[in-house]
């Protein structure tokens, strides 16, 4: 089955779409009800109100947005890794990959605010990898910062991936006081006119309290403990682990642009987990940000893995773990 995703036909994006709806069917065999958090942060409250008016006694509206959402974030992930030649074939695995990490649990399917906002921290992606060896970015830096930025406005705790940005700069570009000084500016002017807003309105004690963070603590208290964390982390960690080590042995085969490009995955990779200090509450939600490095990982392992077989067997075993675990977890 693997072995289709590595075409590039255009027509393998039609099978993309049956591999994603594939992971979301049990959210319509017994309707499952997704009620925005109480707590969701402004512009994920806008984008609910937004739904709400369309989804009235309609739940499955936000299962079709989510649907979509993942796959144009899909297509565009794979269209960064094949524009940027990070795999040595242009091919539809990233893309692949992608949807079968957005998959690993029940809370990666739902229309969360993590979800949406990884939209915008894809986006900033894209900026940050047009940076190598282009003249006059600043106006690049300005927008890699200012997606950030906006990501945070739906889920505060991505405001943590500006460190993501900062690392980017420097292993990417020559040292300029002035393109640190816009990435800051890009951060924090989305914030300055939203003050504005709900200064206009008089709400401007309210949009202040929302930006308070009490403390920087990653509560493991809270973390679920359960079978099905251990049977999709085992894969996920191995995968993740054999393209560290595949990298590792490769790196001076590979074009200095491309190990760059990994340098900042990495980075990327560690702003996710920084992120987790802020706002954690224990959702499986908060780590849709892995969709980004656990899916360049699942694609280098299956277009580099020798033995195919064995390539086929974990993505089989992978499949039927959350379909079994999406149906004892919505219907138990």
């Amino acid at each position: 089955m693997i072995s289709i995703f590595r075409s590039y036909q255009p027509a393998v994006i039609f099978l993309l779409l049956l591999y994603l709806i594939l992971f979301r069917l049990v959210l319509f065999l017994e309707p499952v009800t997704f009620q925005p958090p109480e707590t969701a942060n402004l512009l994920s409250n806008f984008s609910y109100r937004g739904f709400s008016s369309l989804a009235t006694n309609r739940n499955w509206v936000y299962h079709v947005v989510s649907i979509l959402l993942i796959f144009l974030q899909a297509l565009y992930f794979n269209y960064l890794v094949n524009f940027y030649r990070i795999l040595s074939k242009s091919s539809y695995l990233a893309a692949f990959s992608y949807i079968l990490v957005s998959s690993l649990f029940v809370e990666f399917t739902l229309l969360t605010s993590a979800l949406m906002a990884n939209t915008f921290l894809l986006i900033a992606i894209g900026r940050i990898f047009s940076l190598y060896k282009k003249e006059g970015a600043t106006a690049i830096v300005f927008d890699a910062a200012w997606w950030v930025s906006i990501a945070s406005l739906f889920f505060f705790p991505y405001i943590l991936f500006f460190v993501f940005v900062i690392a980017a700069i420097t292993v990417l570009r020559p040292f300029n006081v002035r393109e640190y000084f816009l990435a800051a500016i890009g951060l924090l002017l989305p914030y300055y006119f939203m003050g504005v807003y709900f200064f206009w309105i008089d709400k401007l004690p309210e949009f202040l309290q929302s930006l308070i963070i009490s403390e920087l603590r990653f509560n493991t208290e809270v973390l679920e403990r359960s079978s099905r964390i251990l049977v999709m982390g085992i894969p996920l960690g191995a995968v993740i682990l054999w393209t560290a080590l595949f990298i590792q042995a490769n790196l001076f085969r590979m074009v200095v642009q491309v190990r760059n490009y990994l340098i900042v995955i990495v980075w990327f990779f560690i702003a996710g987990i920084l992120s987790l200090l802020v706002q954690f509450k224990g959702d499986l939600s908060h780590f849709i940000w892995l969709t980004v490095p656990a899916g360049i990982s699942f694609a280098f392992f299956f277009a580099e893995f020798r033995k195919r077989l064995v390539s086929e067997i974990l993505h089989f075993f992978i499949i039927l773990a959350i379909l079994f675990y999406q149906y004892f977890y919505l219907f138990n």
